[in-house]
């Protein structure tokens, strides 16, 4: 009988202990997450969380802007005119203009934006550029000042002078979209000798382009690259 007695004690006293160990913090393991799939032997298989690569995105080339290629345009012009325009003051903007002759009265009525809103008014071109299509070390798009005669007459606003153009009556001239920024910043130099840059003035600040007009012009060997040479249509 005692020694029954002993056994159930026994038995008490392992269950007791075990149960002990198994609720004492750390001791516990952690139970694997389960992916739904046995394994032979009726055991799950605990498989790492995924690792996914970074994502790489490349700028797509196509969708770059890319600089459009130089329209040129002919125009007729009855009487064209070279016009030295003095905006009037307080202002000290100048700016070389080409028209016909017969709209010099624009000059007295409208200012310098105005006027270059005119689709009949264009403005003295800068570049020195190549005819698309043409043979680019015999032909050259020159401005029209080589042209224009030497006389000044007034306009008639007070300010501002003229020069026709020396050109037959069947000649184009040739028009170019520009940025307006190489055309903004001309301003009157002192004693009204020519003109200069100061980039600190604007006399076109609502104006983004303007249609710049050239004559074309053929270069001999001599010539080439000097800004100089025949006038042709």
């Amino acid at each position: 009988m005692k020694k029954h007695i002993l056994l159930v004690v026994l038995l008490l006293a392992a269950t007791l202990a075990s149960a002990v160990a198994q609720s004492r913090p750390g001791t516990r393991k952690p139970a694997p997450k389960s992916t739904g799939k046995p394994a032979p032997g009726g055991r799950t298989i605990v498989k790492p969380p995924p690792v996914y690569a970074p994502i790489r995105t490349e700028r797509d080339t196509d969708t770059e802007e890319k600089p459009l290629s130089m329209v040129v345009n002919k125009v007729k012009i009855k009487k064209p005119v070279l016009v030295y325009y003095e905006e009037p003051a307080p202002g000290k903007s100048v700016q070389q203009l080409i028209m016909a002759e017969e709209n010099l009265g624009l000059l007295k009525t409208l200012d310098l934006e105005k006027l270059m809103a005119r689709r009949e008014v264009f403005v003295d071109g800068l570049g020195n550029l190549a005819l698309p299509g043409s043979d680019v070390n015999k032909y050259r798009l020159l401005g029209t000042s080589a042209v224009a005669e030497d006389t000044r007459r007034p306009v008639g606003d007070g300010r501002s002078f003229y020069s026709r153009l020396k050109m037959p009556s069947s000649s184009f001239l040739y028009v170019v979209r520009e940025s307006a920024e190489e055309y903004r910043h001309f301003v009157k130099a002192p004693q009204k000798k020519g003109s200069l840059l100061d980039f600190q003035s604007n006399g076109l600040p609502g104006v983004d382009s303007v249609r710049a007009v050239y004559t074309l012009r053929k270069m001999d060997s001599a010539e080439r690259g000097a800004g100089s040479g025949e006038t042709i249509r």
